[in-house]
């Protein structure tokens, strides 16, 4: 919708479909028949079924989603910040086209002569759609204008000014309240309607929008910038709806929405997916089983995921994912993890990789199952498994399913593939030196040495390659639910948070990723020595606090799947985060200051060669080799990076406002 495109025509307001394939084999109906339509449950459940529009593989406009979350602190910067307004945007068309079918069915539904609760799931999942596509809008450029029923070309709404994001967020809450009340349970919904919107779904939903906008209301008016404007002439405004509800009834909401999604997975309606052991998190993400195809070790399929409360869903025959994500992760298009991140992850015994009992850096140690970089591999032992899940582990080979980067897997059983190392004196006949499988001493030979190379949803089977991969993508997923349930209850404990309410949420995150459970005994009197400030650009000793640990945990659970940016908004911290010099992975006073290279390229050289491979902007050396970032790379120097307060909101297109002049800016741009 060119600001809500009137000229749209009544296509594709529906889909054929049965089994698996209903949100898969689209077929719209042909232009006019809205007239027809709408007659019948049927044909309000087809109509129902359009409506599943949203961002999998690939975003809304069509192009790869696999750079969801890059350009924040968990990846390696480049550049960021510093654009300026476009002429035209299609995070704002897209989502009012897709409004627009939900107001059509809505609109029809009030109509509607036949019995009301026959048609209640359809109208249901017109009411989260409709919520699910106005806060993608709010996320993205704050207030928009609210469009709750199908416009004309003469309807005031089409030059109408732009709703505050207070009126915004109440108009999301009502219609997830009724589309829960309106959807059937999850354990209600028949096998071959499964992946349809639940209510839980909606419950779910609700207290992911409830807390993002309880902490953006919390925090962000601490950056000292008035992102909401007047109205008038800038920004959306500040005016709130008569009861609208306060921070604390936010968090209160959200928590107890959380509450309901986790009691009703203790019946066994959700769980999370631990079908392949220490690796179930890293193959969460790749389930795609059909047609022979190896998605996994132990060759667990679909129909075991119980984790993924609403997805996108694909399939092999029907719906291909269409990105190439093997060629894209395998080329290091992925999922890097920035050194900064890749540090965040704890050790086996719930604690950070540097701990100190006093706050004094002086007397900081590592954490005893931290067995440090003297050796290439040590850093990734007695580590959090979604870690180990998300990133290439330098020791040992991974499957692929791109030829070009690695062995395809062809049989179940084993989760690596064996490893092939070259002889200690080099020959070229050595066929390890042609093995895609071989184990190679890692070098540093220029760069910035920032990254860990990820490999999140990184598909393993020879029957995917090439655009066909073909597994689900996860938009709410139970680990998220209890990632919200536990930040609202920090939240509200200001700070503090029960070890009953942990070992609710959290820590059955964490026992999969093979982590000690997080206590209040735990944390208590330890500092974090390796706490990277964005602030400064230095690692400092910070002292564990509640807080930190569920912000921490959301970090490491989410990784790669969206979150990112918009949690450092909602925190109050993008503009700290985003900003400043980074560091890289350590070099001074590790294995690669005493190693040789057994690559084919530059066997037996040593593994770091400064004066002839030099660090794109050198090596950070600090006070000395006391201090704590001592020896390493810098990553990214502070003028490159532009992130400002003005960034939490993105501009509204030109367009949009010629076409209809009542639009204000957002402030800054």
């Amino acid at each position: 919708m060119k600001y809500i495109n009137i000229a749209t025509s009544f296509v594709a307001l529906a889909m054929l479909m049965s089994g698996c394939s209903d949100f898969l084999n689209k077929e719209p109906l042909s232009q006019g028949t809205e007239a027809i339509f709408f007659q019948n449950p049927d044909q309000f459940k087809q109509a129902a079924n359009a409506l599943y529009n949203m961002e999998g593989w690939k975003d809304y406009n069509g192009a790869s989603a696999l750079y969801k979350d890059k350009g924040t602190d968990l990846f390696g910067l480049s550049t960021n910040g510093g654009g300026s307004v476009g002429e035209s945007d299609w995070h704002w068309d897209k989502p009012y086209g897709h409004i627009r079918t939900c107001n059509i069915l809505l609109d029809k539904a009030k109509a509607y002569s036949g019995n009301q609760n026959d048609i209640a799931p359809s109208v249901g999942t017109a009411y989260f759609f409709r919520a699910w596509q106005h806060f993608y809008l709010l996320q993205y450029f704050g207030g928009i204008p609210i469009v709750d029923h199908t416009l004309d070309i003469n309807d005031p709404v089409v030059k109408g000014a732009r709703n505050s994001r207070y009126e915004v967020i109440d108009f999301i809450i009502k219609d997830l309240r009724e589309a829960a009340r309106l959807l059937p349970k999850e354990k209600d919904i028949a096998d071959n309607d499964k992946g349809k919107i639940s209510q839980e779904a909606a419950k779910a939903f609700l207290a992911r929008v409830l807390l993002y906008e309880a902490t953006w209301e919390k925090y962000v008016p601490s950056i000292d910038y008035n992102l909401d404007g007047d109205g008038s002439s800038i920004g959306a405004g500040t005016v709130k709806p008569e009861g609208y509800p306060s921070i604390t009834e936010m968090l209160t909401e959200s928590k107890q929405m959380a509450k309901d999604v986790i009691n009703e997975a203790e019946t066994g309606t959700f769980q999370l997916w631990n079908e392949c052991d220490s690796l179930s998190y890293y193959y969460l993400f790749s389930i795609d089983e059909k047609g022979g195809n190896i998605s996994n070790f132990k060759n667990a399929g679909k129909s075991m995921n119980k984790e993924f409360i609403l997805s996108v869903k694909y399939d092999y025959d029907v719906k291909r994912g269409g990105i190439n994500i093997g060629h894209a992760i395998s080329s290091g298009q992925g999922y890097n993890m920035s050194a900064y991140f890749g540090e965040m992850f704890l050790c086996r015994n719930g604690l950070p990789i540097r701990i100190s009992t006093t706050g004094n850096m002086t007397d900081a140690k590592n954490n005893p199952d931290f067995l440090g970089y003297k050796h290439f591999y040590n850093e990734f032992r007695n580590r959090d498994y979604r870690f180990i899940g998300s990133i290439y582990m330098p020791d040992r080979p991974s499957w692929r399913s791109s030829t070009a980067y690695g062995v395809q897997c062809t049989e179940a059983g084993h989760p690596y593939p064996d490893p092939v190392y070259p002889k200690p004196v080099y020959d070229p006949k050595d066929p390890a030196f042609s093995s895609k499988n071989a184990i190679y001493t890692p070098t540093v030979y220029g760069g910035t040495h920032n990254v860990y190379t990820g490999r999140k949803f990184l598909p393993e089977g020879a029957g995917r390659a090439d655009n066909t991969e073909s597994a689900d993508y996860p938009l709410i997923r139970l680990a998220e639910v209890h990632l919200i349930y536990a930040e609202a209850a920090v939240e509200l404990g200001n700070g503090t948070i029960s070890d009953e309410d942990l070992n609710f949420s959290v820590n059955k995150n964490r026992a999969r990723a093979r982590v000690a459970p997080l206590t209040n005994a735990l944390i208590a009197n330890i500092w974090d020595a390796g706490y990277f400030d964005h602030k400064s650009g230095k690692t400092i000793c910070k002292k564990m606090n509640m807080l930190d640990e569920i912000r921490r945990e959301r970090a490491c659970e989410l990784f790669g799947e969206g979150f990112r940016e918009n949690d450092l908004k909602r925190w109050g911290i993008a503009h700290i985060n985003l900003t400043g010099q980074k560091l890289g992975r350590p070099i001074y006073g590790t294995a690669y200051m005493t190693a040789t290279a057994n690559d084919a390229s530059h066997f037996g050289e040593p593994c770091y060669q400064p004066d002839k491979y030099p660090m794109t902007y050198g090596i950070y050396e600090g006070s000395g080799p006391n201090d704590p970032d001592y020896g390493r790379p810098i990553a990214n120097l502070a003028e490159n990076l532009l992130y400002s307060q003005r960034d939490y909101l993105a501009p509204i297109p030109k367009n949009q406002m010629r076409l209809n002049p009542q639009l204000v800016q957002n402030p800054g741009w």
